[in-house]
């Protein structure tokens, strides 16, 4: 049954200020939709709630507000281009929502097949035939039906509206000028159906990581209703390549990186036994993956995330002495009960170099059985996303 979401009911006594700022602090895109009016002319307008709504059949929607005087020409015209801006567009937002009179000439436009209007330099572009529109209180909710759909012809990142202003991603993984990121992101894509299912059956929180330069960065997350005492690492967030942090990143690595995760290490910690850490980066890769038991570090870590401002490079500095206090009591790699917090495992490339690593992070004091368990399941979903990218084990060849 559809609710027509009459606006004069007992939601409408919501004080209208408070609603808009609290839903403010969810981060929206910024798409123009476009269409030809019935007698040839061009309209557009922004919107901030365009989304993808089916797979099967291929649907996408929009909320146009009622007293928009420019959605009635859309809808009139039957169909629509959805243009999903930049972060280098909000001149084309100013224009349209300001209605300059040259809105449409001052940019530059490609014809879609339906005889729609595609904008050059969006981030992206979904032509489509409007299939339903249904009353949503103050606004309508449009569902459009995908004829045709593509990237579009820009490097910049996609435009944010977030608390009351624009602006993008600021994530080091994607801002990073080394093509080490782009070039593992299949494998990122790949991995998703795989972390979601063992979130799922293991009731843990499974990150997907990636290096990138001298970081490694949280490129994927799933399972966060299981994270470690509620807390969230959030996607984007970014700690240094450094000794002791991520060994799975490095221990399949040529000595040139190895020397380089040490020298890092030692720049932020100022000592560091070489020895030590090089033959824990020795045991990660003859055992095939990482275990941490170390939960004082797992504190200074979740206490470094909590600190920053969301996506961003973080300091661990206080996490990485906790680990090598760790290592150096032989405790770091011992599957116990109730000790270990986290497990990863690598994902190789066509290139035989560590791709992705995956992590699961455990929020109860797990026994050693379970944790067993958790590994194997990790392990056998490793190989599984290796062979898939069509990777292969360093020095070793490809998986069968």
């Amino acid at each position: 049954m559809v609710n027509t979401g009459n606006p004069d009911d007992s939601a409408h006594a919501l004080d209208r200020r408070h609603f808009r700022d609290v839903l403010g602090q969810y981060p929206t895109g910024v798409t123009l939709i476009t269409a030809r009016s019935s007698d040839g002319d061009p309209v557009g307008m922004v919107v901030g709630t365009f989304t993808s709504v089916s797979l099967d059949p291929p649907l996408v929607g929009f909320l146009p507000d009622r007293t928009s005087t420019t959605w009635p020409k859309i809808e009139a015209s039957g169909s629509f281009t959805a243009n999903v801006l930049t972060s280098s567009q909000e001149d084309v937002v100013r224009a349209f929502t300001q209605k300059h009179d040259d809105r449409f000439t001052r940019f530059e436009w490609v014809p879609t097949a339906s005889g729609g209007l595609r904008l050059k330099g969006a981030a992206a572009w979904i032509d489509c035939t409007i299939e339903d529109v249904r009353s949503a209180g103050d606004h309508y909710l449009v569902l459009g039906n995908v004829k045709d759909l593509g990237d579009g012809d820009s490097a910049s990142l996609p435009l944010l509206f977030l608390r009351g202003g624009y602006g993008s991603f600021s994530m080091p993984s994607i801002q990073s000028s080394d093509s080490t990121l782009l070039k593992h992101l299949e494998a990122v894509d790949a991995a998703r159906p795989e972390i979601e299912v063992l979130a799922a059956d293991l009731k843990v929180e499974c990150l997907v990581t990636v290096a990138a330069e001298d970081l490694v960065v949280v490129a994927s997350a799933a399972g966060v209703e299981w994270s470690p005492r509620k807390f969230r690492t959030p996607v984007g967030v970014a700690f240094p390549l450094a000794a002791p942090l991520s060994p799975t990143h490095v221990a399949w690595s040529g000595e040139d990186a190895q020397r380089r995760w040490i020298a890092e290490g030692r720049r932020h910690l100022g000592l560091l036994d070489d020895s030590l850490v090089s033959n824990d980066l020795a045991t990660v890769r003859d055992q095939g993956y990482d275990v941490r038991s170390s939960r004082a570090a797992q504190a200074e870590w979740e206490l470094s995330v909590n600190s920053a401002s969301g996506a961003g490079t973080v300091d661990l500095v206080d996490s990485m002495r906790q680990l090598m206090l760790g290592i150096e009591a032989g405790t770091n790699r011992v599957i116990a009960d109730g000790k270990v917090v986290s497990i990863s495992a690598p994902v190789f490339g066509p290139d035989g170099e560590v791709a992705i690593c995956l992590y699961l992070k455990f929020a109860d004091e797990e026994p050693a059985a379970r944790v067993q368990l958790c590994l194997e399941r990790l392990l056998a979903a490793t190989a599984r996303l290796t062979t898939r990218i069509g990777g292969t084990v360093s020095g070793t060849g490809p998986i069968d």
